[in-house]
């Protein structure tokens, strides 16, 4: 039987100014960056991690409402992923994933820990994810040689069209795995980079998991690539299962854009 009279500390009108107040206040934050990372698979996920560690303020935007991008079970009804000993390893190993051996250097993680113990790492550490956000454009200065990316346009909801949103940065990272979606829309808003994405390659893990980390890092002064968007810009050959490319790939930007900041702040 319900009371016939409540007395409460809070109102539901008082919970919603303190959602309104807070996520203000939090947004505050998110619009003026230093890194901004499109995407948050496995490889945007690291990126941030190490991003953040090494003292930058990074935001890691996607469209999607929940945390399945980029690793998942690997495309396939299988709970299992792949890794190499070396790198890869240390880089789980540090994030606290359980990793059991395989064969022949290769070692087994469950890829649903090894998401979820990536992103804990990105926020432990001090980044921010922001989910259910569409990036309509990328911000610039300059064209051609003088050309730098600062940033990017964002909508709240891919579904709504009202007006845009801005994340000003010192850096954009191209997390989106084969989609290269912003590596895209750099080509199309500025042709006269001549820039070409000629997409990824056939299947080819062994290559493909070594030329992306090669291939990782600036396209142009402030815009990176990491993970399967080198693959898409670069014609490389798709991976799979292994998914060493993914962590180091995500460790090596990182590092790459805080030297660079790191330069161009005392330069």
């Amino acid at each position: 039987m319900l009371p016939t009279s409540e007395t409460t500390r809070f109102s539901e009108a008082m919970l919603s100014r303190i959602i309104i107040e807070k996520a203000i206040e939090k947004l505050n934050k998110l619009v003026d960056v230093d890194v901004v990372v499109v995407g948050s698979g496995l490889s945007g996920l690291t990126s941030a991690w190490f991003l953040a560690l090494n003292n930058l303020n990074v935001v890691v935007v996607d469209t999607e409402l929940g945390f399945n991008r980029g690793i998942g079970y690997n495309n396939t009804v299988l709970p299992v992923a792949l890794i190499e000993e070396g790198e890869a390893l240390e880089i789980a190993k540090s994030a606290g994933i359980r990793t059991y051996i395989g064969s022949n250097g290769i070692y087994v993680i469950d890829p649903l820990e090894t998401y979820f113990r990536i992103a804990l790492k990105a926020l432990e550490s001090g980044a921010y994810i922001w989910l259910g956000v569409e990036v309509t454009d990328i911000i610039t200065r300059g064209r051609s040689d003088e050309l730098r990316v600062h940033g990017v346009m964002v909508n709240q909801l891919k579904q709504l069209s009202g007006e845009p949103l801005y994340i000003y940065s010192k850096a954009v990272v191209d997390a989106t795995e084969y989609n290269a979606r912003i590596v895209k829309l750099l080509v199309e808003r500025h042709p006269e980079l001549k820039l070409n994405i000629p997409g990824m390659s056939s299947c080819n893990i062994v290559v493909g998991d070594r030329e992306i980390i090669e291939k990782t890092g600036m396209v142009v002064p402030g815009l990176y690539v990491v993970g399967g968007s080198a693959a898409t810009l670069y014609n490389i050959n798709r991976t799979g299962a292994l998914i060493s490319n993914l962590l180091i790939s995500g460790r090596k930007v990182a590092l790459q854009i805080a030297e660079d900041l790191g330069r161009e702040r005392t330069g």
